[in-house]
C-alpha cells in the first residue's frame, strides 16, 4: 500500500467512524461495521488504528488541532479592545470552520457529547475544546473591557459559563433538526453580548 492510498484509507476510516459514532453512539458501532461501510476488510482497520478507542482518540485530536489553528488570537483581540467598540470586538471571538471541515468536526463533537457522562476522555475533550477554549479568550477580553471602563462591572464568570453552554448546545445539536445556520448562531451570540451593559455604545 503506497503512502497516498494509506492516507486516503485512514481518512475514510476517520470520516466514516465520525459519522457513525455521531448517529448511533460510540458503543453501538463496531470496527466491522465501519469497515463494511467503507468497503474494506475489517482487519484493514487495524493497519491504521490499534483499536476502536484509538479511532476515537484520533478524532478528538483532529478536532483539537483544527481548533487551535483557527480560533481567534487573544493578543490581537486585546489590542482591538483599546480602540474598537466592545460589541464589535466580542463578536470577533465568534468563528466557524470552513464548509469542508464543519460537518466532520460537528460529528466529532456530537460523538463526544453523546459520551460525556460515561467517558472521562469525552468529558475532558468537551471541557478543553468548548468551555476552556471560550473562557481563555472571552474572559480576558471582558476583564480588560471593565478595566478600560467600556463595560460596567458584572459577574464575568457567570456570563462566560452561559456563553459556553450556548456554544456547546448549538454545536452539539448542529446535526439535528434543532441545528442553527451560521446567521442564526451569530444572532444568538450577538444577543448574549448585547446583554452586557456598555458605557460606550457601538
Amino acid at each position: 500500500m503506497n503512502e497516498l492510498t494509506k492516507n486516503l484509507t485512514k481518512d475514510k476510516i476517520l470520516r466514516t467512524a465520525a459519522k457513525m459514532f455521531s448517529e448511533k453512539g460510540y458503543n453501538r458501532v463496531t470496527t466491522r461495521e465501519i469497515a463494511k461501510a467503507i468497503g474494506i476488510n475489517s482487519a484493514s482497520i487495524y493497519y491504521h488504528f490499534s483499536s476502536k478507542e484509538d479511532i476515537r482518540k484520533s478524532l478528538y485530536q483532529i478536532y483539537s488541532e483544527k481548533l487551535r489553528s483557527e480560533r481567534p488570537n487573544l493578543n490581537e483581540l486585546l489590542q482591538l479592545v483599546e480602540t474598537k467598540a466592545p460589541h464589535e470586538v466580542l463578536m470577533n471571538t465568534e468563528f466557524h470552520f470552513s464548509e469542508e471541515w464543519q460537518g466532520f468536526l460537528d460529528q466529532i463533537l456530537v460523538t463526544a457529547a453523546r459520551e460525556i457522562t460515561a467517558d472521562p476522555d469525552s468529558e475532558r475533550f468537551i471541557k478543553e475544546n468548548i468551555f476552556d477554549s471560550i473562557e481563555n479568550v472571552v474572559k480576558p477580553l471582558l476583564i480588560r473591557l471593565v478595566e478600560l471602563g467600556k463595560i460596567k462591572p458584572f459577574d464575568i464568570n457567570a456570563f462566560v459559563h452561559t456563553l459556553s453552554y450556548y456554544c456547546f448546545s448549538a454545536a452539539a445539536l448542529n446535526n439535528s433538526s434543532f441545528g442553527q445556520n451560521v446567521a442564526e448562531y451569530q444572532a444568538g451570540m450577538s444577543l448574549l453580548f448585547s446583554s452586557i451593559v456598555f458605557t460606550e455604545r457601538d
